[in-house]
């Protein structure tokens, strides 16, 4: 290892020091399952509290053999170092994991609820998609229907009118032949009359003459 990268390591182990001067650090309490805390760095000082294993506190001043630190009501003392470490011990890992764990669980139900939800929203929306279908079909089905019935009625009506319009031609062609038929025949019915009144009359007169008695002559 060079010059600069010892002076560059002895700069960041300084900051570093200083860094940790002017901020607190924290410890973890160890795996005991409670440790004392006294008013002194010596076991014969007074007990003042019980901190329990997992405990976060706040390390004031470190010694050799003892440490002061502070709890998270506020109170202050000295405990051993061996009960102290800088990582959470193990039970809180564990502690934590299974929170995680069981979080994980919590989560992975509520997505199971859910794609189960939508699941059965899908079947649900499938149904009624399937249902609006089949309606549709059957509601096209009338259509088409009803547009081959109306074709066939227009059809029906046109023929229909038409032969209407034909009979009504016909009719009054048949009453104007009929009119003019009956006009002919009361003319050849009045000639008739006319000409056999005529032919009375006539024979009236001839046998009026035929029958009229001649006159004799005085000569005789």
């Amino acid at each position: 290892m060079n010059r600069s990268m010892t002076a560059g390591l002895c700069v960041l182990l300084c900051t570093l020091l200083s860094v940790s001067l002017v901020f607190a650090d924290n410890r973890y309490v160890s795996e005991e399952f409670e440790i004392t805390l006294r008013t002194g760095p010596a076991t014969d000082r007074k007990i003042i509290a019980l901190v329990p294993t997992g405990s976060l506190v706040e390390l004031l001043d470190e010694g050799d053999e003892w440490s002061q630190i502070r709890l998270a009501n506020g109170k202050e003392g000295w405990v051993q170092n061996r009960f102290l470490t800088a990582t959470p011990p193990a039970a809180l890992r564990l502690e934590r994991l299974q929170r995680k764990h069981d979080e994980a669980i919590a989560q992975n139900k509520a997505l199971e609820q859910k794609i189960a939800d939508l699941s059965s929203g899908n079947r649900s929306v499938g149904d009624e998609l399937k249902q609006t279908r089949d309606e549709l079909n059957k509601v096209q089905n009338a259509y088409d229907a009803l547009k081959r019935e109306s074709a066939e009625f227009l059809k029906f009506k046109a023929t229909y009118e038409k032969n209407v319009k034909e009979l009504q031609e016909a009719r009054a062609k048949a009453e104007k032949f009929e009119s003019e038929f009956n006009k002919l025949a009361n003319n050849k019915i009045y000639e008739g009359l006319l000409y056999g009144g005529g032919l009375v009359f006539l024979g009236m007169i001839v046998g009026f003459i035929l029958k009229k008695p001649k006159r004799r002559t005085g000569l005789l």
